[in-house]
């Protein structure tokens, strides 16, 4: 048996897993073969001590410049001279009876065999047991569909990896595992873990992110190559195709465009299907397609969150506006309370239960809550925690600040950011790719959409040009003036007036000096329709990076073509008519001019397909389903934390009252050697004492009686004197 190991910067973790290859019981039949693939760290010092310990079955093959894990792979299988062949990574290790059990049962006629492996954390100091195959019953079928596609679970046969060579790119193991599994006899399971598979390790190609990521798309290639030869499997291999679409959009979301691209070039040969079916029941896949569930859009964007399927389940959902924002209603309004008008109009038609706060004046079908007077955005959070129902799923916050988003709801709240803002999270929702760019963060994409029926269509147009927004020097509405003025062109503008100096001073004295040029005011409902359905061309000459722009696809629904500089999401909404993109107003003027348009049906079909309410809630509903979901696996987590606190507390809590006992106790011996000391030092301090007061009466008596001797002296001299006067 050989075993192959790749080497590349993992010093730090070669010792332990060279060495557990070593210590495998059977060594004795076995050799290993390491390809050094231009380490720069110390692992080539490592290889050569390993070397030299068992110079006949290592062979150590160095290469100064990293050659990619699939060639080094190659190498390996052809340096090798055992029958059968296993992998390890440099940064894992093995069980020492791994390769004797594989090995014992491949003896029985298996090609292949699979076995489970251990998860390790290093970080949590975690070790977690995991399935190399999920399924109940092993066929080779289903080891296709669901067994782990890494090579270093698997003990081969040498032919088989012979009928195959590894790709020199990222992922060659997807690109090659379910053909060897396809291409081999009898494949087996081992359902015990043997492998110990280091995660989270910085610089592995899991880890890691950059153009090298699209090589999947080859890998994915080669397997649908191999599917058209091999009829025995070719459900299989594509339904695991399909699979790995459906896993690499949310695992590198950054380059699921790509992924949706290849979708849509393989739709014919990955559609459909009876694993398809049961995979979307199941929810083990999003309709990728479209083709259980009509609801879900090809075009779905790069964020399009994990299943797309639609849900039965009643929602609890509050809608969020800001108080400044006008009243939402069925009466013409600017592109925020339309939005939250058509979603709450849709997701009550749905039967989910809808409560919308905004302004006083607001008529939607869903209950309303109005804001009270002089309110601000700020009051928001407090009057939606005092008033809001008692059970609720989600808060849809569709404020300018985000102020219900910034605050602690108790429920999960999902933001949409309408105009640029510069409250943004992980989880905002913007109306466009590039809304979400000019924020410069990461965020999720949900389109604005109409609903058709509120539009008029018609095909038979007016020969005049049309110029509907607000009036401000942002929206460009001198440019409109300038295209029908160059082209002698009959101009109408239609909208408020949000900038009184600027449309008294700079637009009037040109519109009253042009008898073709119009301007009507704010347009109603009803004459806002005959407008669109009836120009030639609807002008969107906007200088500022407009969010979305909800005239484009209200021109087109009705049959209208629209001519737009390409600013802001101009270009995304016009992708499939880029000729109607202008660069510069002289380009717009030559083309509402000469421009051949597009045919109003295939213009409405285009927003049909794209750009509906009923598309743009499905999407609001599978973030919302997944906002929820990942907010109650939070609870659950914060539960079970604070059940391991509350048990770590109470453990505490009796180690506490233990020890405070025991210290108690040694407190007591504690004061009872102090007061003993105390006791001695003021036994011998009153000792002391005492020998002193002694010393001194001792003093005293002597001097007492020394004076008495003189005293007694004296006397007898006195005396001895008298006697001797007499005397005389």
């Amino acid at each position: 048996m050989s075993v192959i190991v790749t080497v590349f910067n993992t010093g730090e973790f070669l010792s332990k897993c060279l060495q557990s290859i070593i210590n495998q019981t059977i060594w004795s039949v076995m050799e290993l073969v390491i390809i050094n693939d231009g380490s720069s760290d110390h692992s080539s010092a490592i290889i050569k001590e390993f070397v030299k310990q068992e110079p006949e079955r290592i062979i150590s093959i160095h290469y100064a410049e990293n050659q990619g894990v699939g060639n080094s792979r190659n190498v390996g299988i052809a340096q090798s001279r055992g029958d059968y062949i296993g992998f390890v990574d440099s940064d894992d290790w093995i069980a020492n009876n791994m390769f004797e059990l594989l090995y014992t049962k491949a003896l029985d006629g298996h090609d292949m065999v699979i076995c489970d492996y251990f998860s390790r954390y290093e970080d949590e100091d975690l070790t977690i047991p995991e399935k190399g195959f999920s399924q109940d019953v092993f066929t080779q079928k289903q080891a296709i569909l669901y067994a782990q596609v890494v090579p270093w679970n698997k003990l081969y046969k040498k032919e088989l990896l012979q009928k195959i060579q590894y790709l020199n790119i990222w992922y060659e193991d997807v690109a090659s595992t379910p053909i060897l599994i396809s291409l081999a006899n009898l494949p087996a399971y081992l359902n015990i873990p043997l492998y110990y598979y280091k995660r989270s390790r910085p610089g592995s190609i899991a880890n890691s992110s950059g153009p090298k990521v699209l090589d999947i798309l080859r890998a994915w290639d080669r397997l649908i190559e191999h599917a058209d030869l091999n009829n025995s499997f070719k459900e299989e291999i594509l339904f695991f195709v399909t699979k790995c679409i459906n896993y690499y959009i949310d695992f590198k979301p950054e380059y699921a465009d790509h992924f949706w691209e290849y979708a849509r070039k393989h739709r014919e040969l990955l559609s459909g299907g009876e694993y398809n079916r049961k995979a979307v029941e199941t929810k083990e896949i999003r309709d990728l397609f479209g083709i259980f569930n009509n609801s879900t859009p090809m075009h779905a964007t790069k964020y399009e969150t994990k299943y797309a399927t639609h849900k039965k389940r009643t929602l609890r959902i509050i809608q969020v506006i800001s108080p400044i924002c006008s009243p939402v209603s069925d009466v013409d309004s600017a592109g925020t309370e339309k939005m939250v008008y058509e979603i709450t109009q849709e997701l009550v038609k749905r039967g989910h239960r809808v409560v919308l706060y905004a302004p006083k004046g607001s008529k939607v079908s869903a209950k309303v809550v109005p804001f009270p007077k002089y309110f601000e955005d700020r009051h928001l959070p407090a009057f939606i925690r005092k008033t809001r129902p008692s059970k609720v799923d989600l808060i849809h916050d569709h404020t300018f600040s985000s102020i219900v988003r910034l605050r602690k709801m108790g429920v999960p709240v999902l933001p949409t950011h309408h105009l640029p803002t510069n409250s943004e999270f992980h989880d905002s929702v913007y109306v466009s790719h590039a809304a979400r760019n000019n924020a410069g963060v990461n965020g999720l994409v949900v389109h604005n959409g109409i609903n058709p029926d509120e539009y008029e269509y018609s095909e038979g147009k007016d020969d005049y040009l049309l110029f509907i927004g607000r009036i401000l020097p942002d929206k460009g509405v001198i440019h409109a003036i300038e295209v029908a003025e160059r082209n002698h062109q009959k101009l109408i503008i239609a909208g408020p007036i949000k900038d009184e100096e600027y449309f008294r001073n700079i637009l009037l004295p040109r519109i009253n000096n042009n008898e073709k040029i119009h301007y009507i005011g704010a347009v109603a409902s009803k004459q806002k329709q005959e407008l669109l359905k009836r120009a030639r061309c609807v002008l969107f000459p906007s200088i500022w990076k407009e969010p979305f722009g909800l005239v484009l696809i209200e021109a087109m629904i009705s049959g209208t073509p629209v001519l737009a500089l390409n600013n802001g999401a101009a270009l995304e909404v016009l992708e499939g008519f880029p000729q109607l993109v202008c660069n510069s107003i002289d380009e717009l003027a030559h083309k509402a001019l000469h421009e051949s348009f597009p045919p109003p049906h295939v213009l409405r079909e285009y927003v049909l397909s794209k750009f509906t309410t009923s598309t743009m809630v499905d999407q609001y509903i599978t973030l919302y389903e997944q906002k929820i979901n990942e907010f109650m696996k939070r609870r659950v987590k914060l539960k079970l934390l604070r059940r391991r606190k509350f048990k770590l507390r109470r453990g505490r809590r009796f180690k506490l009252v233990r020890g405070r006992k025991n210290l108690k106790r040694l407190r007591r011996r504690k004061n009872l050697k102090l007061q003993r000391r105390r006791n001695l030092k003021l036994l011998r301090r009153n000792t002391k004492l005492l020998k002193r007061k002694r010393y001194i009466l001792k003093k005293k008596i002597t001097a007492k009686r020394s004076v008495t001797k003189r005293v007694k002296a004296n006397k007898r001299s006195v005396r001895k004197q008298i006697r001797t006067t007499k005397r005389a």
